[in-house]
């Protein structure tokens, strides 16, 4: 599986995990199985994504776009942090948080954008967080 979704804080900060290649299948399948997942969740909702292990999006850049406009998913969240150090990725997460109009950050590290959901949202301070561990990524 290229991606993970799991509830970090039970019904209030989703985290997905992208591991490897991920193709256009798999942004729709994500793109479903998140929007549903957020119909359960509990306002104010966030979402993480941690990208660190993605290492390519095999499809073209308006095939993206036009991917992100359509699914329409996301916009019932508070936030959308992004996880990554690769320019380009981060580059791809800027531009579709744009075309959605969704206030996103990006930082280098889990750590880091669990301290910002934490500073933003004090009821997110002394919750359980599960975070998941970072998974093998085949050569």
């Amino acid at each position: 599986m290229t991606y993970n979704i799991v509830w970090a804080v039970e019904k209030r900060v989703l985290i997905s995990t992208f591991v490897g290649k991920v193709t256009k299948d798999d942004l729709i399948g994500f793109a479903n199985t998140i929007r549903e997942m957020v119909k359960q969740g509990e306002h104010p909702i966030y979402h993480i994504s941690n990208s660190l292990q993605l290492t390519k999006v095999e499809l073209s850049l308006n095939a993206l776009f036009a991917l992100v406009k359509s699914v329409g998913i996301i916009t019932e969240l508070a936030w959308q942090i992004d996880v990554n150090l690769n320019p380009t990725n981060k580059m791809l997460a800027a531009l579709s948080s744009q075309i959605i109009r969704l206030r996103t950050r990006t930082f280098p590290s889990m750590y880091d954008a669990v301290t910002f959901l934490k500073a933003i949202d004090d009821t997110l301070t002394d919750v359980t967080w599960n975070i998941p561990e970072p998974e093998e990524v085949a050569p």
